[in-house]
């Protein structure tokens, strides 16, 4: 869709100053510019991952991401352009004038949107303003794994038992890029299915966070095809969880994840593909959750690994 376009991420963090939230512009002195922070997504960059980048390379802030604000297409010297942003919250880091930016201010909505130069700039932030504080529940398929047929012809000890399969060298590196995402979200809670693919999925993000993996044998493809109740169960235990967690699981076990979140969430003007659960492998679902109501979801994204 955006092969001849421009991609670029940004985010806009914001604070609570002494009369209410206040939101980051930067200027640029190369462009004598005031605008929010942005830059291109490198090759083989996650837009999600970019906009953490560009935020800390831009303003010397580490940030955590929250709900998606609206994406801005406008043309650069002729080019068709394509900016993703989300809400943000800065967790650390400091500001040092830079060869990108020279200067930074915190204001109020009314005077960042008269200080900004570009008006899709102003629309994005006016977004932003109507945000409310959330919580992500990110479902996520596991990476690509060795295929069964293979599996079961192998020369391995546990070739009989398909919970051992394993990630292929592709979903390996699949594996390791989601660490980036999934820290994106400020994710600090790993539940996953017992099976050796989805913990290896997750694995290198938990390794990175130094976090520990909460097994869900109920969430297995096995246990799932026994007692899909039990599944169902435990994923309504898991819809009311106050933090910002990751649940990796198996195509088969998708639906009834689904289903179930559908169930107890209460959609607020979402996309209407919100569950679908036909994800490709190492695809997710993040819920942006209202804190003031877990079971309120206010913004829905889906990516691939290669968004």
């Amino acid at each position: 869709m955006f092969d001849d376009s421009i991609i670029a991420s940004g985010a806009v963090p914001t604070r609570q100053g002494e009369s209410g939230p206040e939101y980051l512009l930067i200027h640029r002195a190369h462009r004598s510019d005031w605008t929010l922070p942005k830059g291109k997504v490198e090759p083989g960059e996650h837009a999600i991952a970019a906009a953490i980048r560009e935020v800390r390379e831009e303003t010397g802030f580490a940030v955590v991401l929250s709900a998606p604000l609206p994406t801005q297409h406008y043309l650069v010297r002729g080019l068709p352009k394509v900016v993703f942003y989300w809400h943000a919250t800065i967790v650390g880091g400091s500001f040092v004038p830079n060869d990108e930016v020279d200067e930074i201010l915190w204001l109020p909505l009314s005077e960042a949107i008269e200080k900004l130069t570009y008006e899709h700039d102003a629309d994005v932030l006016r977004a932003a303003a109507t945000l409310v504080p959330t919580t992500p529940f990110v479902v996520l398929r596991h990476t690509q794994a060795m295929k069964r047929a293979e599996w079961q012809v192998s020369n391995d000890a546990l070739a009989n038992n398909d919970a051992s399969r394993p990630l292929t060298a592709v979903g390996r590196i699949q594996a390791h890029g989601l660490a980036s995402v999934l820290s994106a979200f400020g994710i600090n809670t790993i539940h996953s299915s017992d099976s050796r693919r989805c913990r290896d999925t997750v694995g290198p993000f938990a390794s990175v966070r130094t976090l520990p993996i909460a097994l869900e044998p109920s969430l297995s493809e096995e246990r799932h095809t026994e007692n899909p109740r039990n599944a169902h169960e435990r994923v309504s235990q898991l819809a009311a969880a106050s933090d910002p967690l990751v649940l990796c699981t198996h195509r088969p076990v998708i639906p009834t994840v689904m289903q179930t979140l559908a169930e107890k969430f209460n959609i607020n003007q979402v996309v209407d593909d919100a569950f679908d659960p036909a994800l490709a492998p190492g695809s997710y679902v993040v819920y942006h959750r209202a804190n003031h109501d877990l079971q309120q979801v206010v913004s829905v994204e889906r990516h691939r690994l290669s968004d």
